[in-house]
């Protein structure tokens, strides 16, 4: 009746054990059905955004590229801004006469935005790290305790 007798883990093993485990947990976080009306609420929130700041940049496009010519005279010349605005953003479909975008503008802004904002996914190294580092506080805990 003599069992095979288990070798006590090392420490090495322990650390991917507590990786996986800390991986596990966010993959059961990852997607709950609690959440959806928040992401929602954040998608149209972004829409909002990027429908405002592309109406905020009209104006200024408006401005800069038509309104301040007409106020400056036939025979002035552009300022540099406008000039740049006139150049790197024309508006061929309206003749350079007003700054014009439809939904799908907004969503291209919205999308370019909220990839700008987003976190980088931790990779599988930093969770070992993660998980290594939570092993170490828990010995100088246990340590301590005793």
């Amino acid at each position: 009746a003599g069992g095979a007798r288990r070798r006590p883990l090392s420490e090495a093993w322990r650390a991917r054990r507590a990786a996986i485990d800390v991986m596990a947990e966010r993959g059961r976080k990852l997607f709950s059905l609690a959440r959806l009306p928040f992401a929602l609420a954040q998608a149209y929130f972004m829409l909002l955004v990027s429908g405002c700041w592309l109406f905020g940049f009209g104006q200024l496009w408006n401005y800069m590229v038509v309104e301040l010519p007409k106020d400056l005279g036939p025979y002035s010349q552009m300022s540099s801004l406008s000039m740049f605005m006139h150049r790197a953003f024309p508006m061929r479909e309206t003749n350079d006469t007003e700054f014009e975008f439809k939904f799908d503008h907004v969503l291209m802004v919205a999308v370019a935005m909220v990839c700008l904002m987003m976190g980088w996914v931790t990779t599988r190294n930093e969770v070992k790290e993660q998980a290594a580092k939570a092993n170490k506080q828990a010995k100088a805990a246990a340590k301590k305790a005793k």
